[in-house]
């Protein structure tokens, strides 16, 4: 086991940082893939209360919920993408809960459309 808790930040040209965190036990395989991938390059969007962040990251859901809360990161597999929800939320189909937002939300509450969108570790 490498660690229990990954630190990452979120950055959003020419409007912030974001910190949040992989919480490995909610999806210990699907959090470590997705930390040894880092950093992600891409454009998120704003959609339904949620920053939607495709990504090339494909891994089946661990422990899968139909619920999430506000400040959550979520990995949705058939869209192959990293969602922060903006509002609690009920999923149509299952999703895993893998972290959440620590510092900075409002960054992405902030934004009007899609955004470039950096994911890495945090140091």
């Amino acid at each position: 086991m490498i660690g229990d808790r990954y630190s990452i930040k979120f950055t959003i040209p020419g409007k912030g940082e974001v910190l949040g965190e992989l919480v490995r036990i909610k999806g210990p395989h699907l959090t470590e893939l997705i930390n040894r991938n880092l950093p992600i390059n891409s454009r998120g969007l704003i959609r339904e209360g949620m920053f939607i962040i495709p990504t090339n990251v494909l891994y089946t859901i661990e422990k899968p919920v139909n619920l999430g809360k506000k400040g959550d990161i979520v990995y949705d597999s058939k869209a192959k993408a990293i969602i922060i929800l903006l509002e609690e939320k009920r999923f149509d189909s299952k999703m895993a809960n893998i972290g959440e937002i620590i510092k900075g939300l409002k960054v992405f509450e902030s934004l009007k459309m899609s955004s470039g969108v950096r994911i890495e570790v945090n140091e």
